[in-house]
């Protein structure tokens, strides 16, 4: 058992979130002292930088991890002022807290974990920490009573979910082509056999305006509130077949419902702007994102 006490904050949608509990989960397992800090959702993205709506869809009991109470939070974010402080580094040149760290996915490293307190804000999207913590991951969205359901229903044959991530994904530009699925539906029509496409977007417009997609027997709109979020999650868990495209979103429901007979494609590269090589589930089709 580490002396160690590890803060990892919950942020962003839905997948993001669960990436970060299971990250959490990952850590408690291996004997860290770890809290979980969901305040992002307090301020309804009034003081972040994140321009799209975001709210917390589950809770830390939903999946057994402790909630950092205010005192310990308070005291991480006097410590992390005192190590931003441009006025200490100024007075101490060489001065390094030796009680406190703050680490992102850009700069952490293992052997950090053993310093005292260890604030952890990043998205940590390494399918091998969903994969350690499959059954945590599955036994946790259980207690909720609609993917309960969802997860235990055997999906059919021939279904197939396909997602299209629009909206900030098109101011980062990061949003992927036409070209991208037509290449996708070629895929599928070569290997599947009758196949039943639903759509799971966040821009049913432009979905409606490409006859490509024409094909779907249902269009899912977006959803914001936690009601709408789990109700569409779980109709994706009902699917055989993943159009994951670059949403974790969409990879989470692959992750939890595939077998070895499913497809899943997935963009490549998964962002034009940004290297995720970690976030490939083994065995699916790349499609070039170009």
């Amino acid at each position: 058992m580490s002396n160690s006490k590890i803060l990892v904050d919950i942020k962003g949608g839905f997948g993001n979130q669960i990436f970060q509990y299971c990250f959490a989960n990952y850590l408690k397992s291996r004997g860290y002292k770890v809290f979980v800090n969901t305040e992002y959702f307090k301020f309804r993205n009034k003081d972040t930088q994140d321009n799209t709506y975001r709210t917390l869809i589950l809770n830390e009991k939903n999946f057994n991890l402790k909630k950092i109470n205010r005192i310990y939070l308070k005291f991480f974010k006097i410590n992390k002022k005192i190590n931003e402080s441009k006025k200490i580094k100024k007075l101490f040149k060489n001065f390094n807290n030796p009680f406190y760290i703050k680490l992102k996915d850009s700069n952490y490293d293992e052997k950090y974990l053993e310093t005292k307190y260890v604030h952890l804000d990043g998205y940590w999207q390494n399918v091998d920490y969903l994969f350690s913590q499959k059954d945590f991951l599955v036994d946790s969205l259980k207690k909720n009573k609609t993917l309960a359901n969802s997860i235990k229903k055997i999906p059919e044959e021939n279904t197939v979910m396909l997602i299209v991530r629009r909206g900030d994904y098109v101011e980062m530009k990061e949003d992927l082509s036409i070209d991208f699925y037509k290449k996708c539906l070629e895929v599928l029509n070569n290997r599947i056999a009758n196949y039943r496409l639903n759509i799971f977007t966040d821009d049913e417009d432009w979905v409606k305006s490409n006859s490509i997609f024409s094909i779907a027997e249902k269009i899912y709109g977006p959803e914001d509130e936690p009601e709408g979020v789990i109700r569409i999650f779980s109709k994706m868990l009902e699917h055989k077949h993943f159009v994951i495209g670059n949403s974790t979103f969409s990879l989470l429901s692959a992750v939890i419902s595939q077998n070895k007979d499913s497809l899943i494609l997935v963009a490549d590269p998964w962002f034009k702007n940004k290297k995720k090589e970690s976030i490939y589930i083994d065995g699916s089709i790349k499609i070039p994102n170009i």
